[in-house]
């Protein structure tokens, strides 16, 4: 998924600029426009892409808890598909090689293993111990 292609569709322009210290990017309702930091790297700017157009996907003004909830898991729902997650457990055990596995940030990972249902939890362990069993899945241990 291109994610500049996700924004056009969202209607939004992206743009490099300067953020506040330590912002990787920023929307603005008021422009529906993505502002991203010009010296983020691959990983750090798909994340942070896919995450600012969650916030442009349900037009939020201003920030809170819940917006950055729901602009997350917006993401993580779009950046993971679930086969390629399965695919990465066979591979790795923990948020940091998953997050390296899947060219996501390790707290995209965190936030994916958070939105599964616990059916989906119970599956995906499932497939993956008859696949190629993993010692160290504490992550989706319920």
């Amino acid at each position: 998924m291109q994610w500049e292609e996700v924004a056009a569709d969202l209607g939004v322009t992206v743009q490099e600029g300067s953020l506040p210290h330590g912002w990787w990017g920023a929307y603005s309702a008021a422009e529906h426009s993505i502002v991203l930091a010009p010296e983020l790297g691959f990983v750090q700017r798909r994340s942070t892409l896919a995450h600012e157009c969650g916030h442009a996907f349900y037009r939020h003004v201003g920030t809170g808890r819940k917006q950055e909830r729901q602009a997350s898991v917006w993401a993580v729902r779009r950046l993971i598909e679930q086969s390629e997650f399965i695919d990465a457990l066979r591979l790795a055990d923990d948020c940091l090689g998953l997050a390296h596995q899947l060219s996501v940030l390790p707290s995209d990972v965190a936030v994916y293993i958070s939105t599964l249902s616990p059916l989906e939890r119970l599956l995906i362990r499932e497939i993956v111990e008859r696949n190629a069993p993993l010692a160290g899945l504490g992550e989706l241990a319920g």
